[in-house]
């Protein structure tokens, strides 16, 4: 009597076994490994290197703060209600009653005030072309302004840098200063303006971009400055860093 044989497709051998067994395994090693060999390769290319965790900040008492003030918004009406940006600093003109505000969108807008809010009028001023953040207002009729990044476009090439710029009456932007004792800023952020027409203003980090901000919180490491910039001699001092 002939004996009926068994579809090839139903034999197992060991080699389809331990292939099956393999796949899965290789499939969660390299789920766990891929991202600390990436974690690996950025730090071989960038000098990240974490601040020691301060131990002994933990041991002092907690600050104590209202989680909420009922009386912060008493009173007080929005303005510019989606036509503002990311609103970062305002610096306010008092002789033509116009609030300069640096936006997100690289515009550096100015608010007239009414009567009402709702005769408010916004304006596109001008557009750096980068993030603006700390405004302002200067001595002749000018606004400095810190900006973050700034982008030049050109037929060629894209010319990418940052810092103090100043903007005319007339709308005119011209840049200040970029660089403090030989190391470009990376993140220019605070300006202000003494009696004596000295800018004072900070380089959040020279070494982190603004979109970089988490690697700088996670390095944790002071690579803030304070500066001066003096319009008459055109020079720029690092006062704290």
């Amino acid at each position: 009597m002939a004996t009926k044989s068994k579809p090839a497709s139903s034999l197992s051998s060991p080699n389809s076994t331990s292939r099956k067994t393999s796949w899965p395994f290789l499939t969660v090693l390299l789920t766990v490994l891929s991202p600390v060999l990436v974690a690996t390769l950025v730090c071989q290319l960038d000098s990240f290197e974490p601040a020691h965790f301060p131990i002994h900040e933990l041991t002092q008492p907690p600050l104590k703060a209202l989680k909420k003030n009922d009386h912060m918004l008493q009173g007080s009406e929005p303005v510019g209600f989606k036509q503002l940006i990311g609103p970062e600093d305002i610096a306010y003109d008092s002789n033509s009653g116009v609030i300069y505000t640096s936006c997100a969108d690289g515009w550096v807008k100015r608010v007239t005030i009414n009567d009402s809010v709702a005769d408010t009028i916004v304006e596109n001023w001008v557009n750096t072309g980068g993030r603006p953040l700390g405004l302002a207002l200067g001595h002749n009729n000018e606004v400095i302004v810190a900006d973050a990044y700034k982008y030049y476009v050109t037929t060629r090439a894209c010319y990418i840098y940052q810092g103090l710029l100043r903007i005319s009456g007339e709308g005119e932007v011209e840049l200040l200063a970029d660089e403090a004792e030989g190391v470009k800023f990376n993140l220019t952020d605070a300006v202000d303006i003494a009696e004596d027409g000295t800018i004072y203003f900070t380089d959040a980090s020279y070494k982190y971009s603004l979109h970089e901000f988490l690697w700088d919180i996670l390095e944790g490491k002071p690579y803030g400055r304070a500066m001066s910039y003096d319009p008459v001699t055109k020079e720029t001092k690092v006062l704290a860093q």
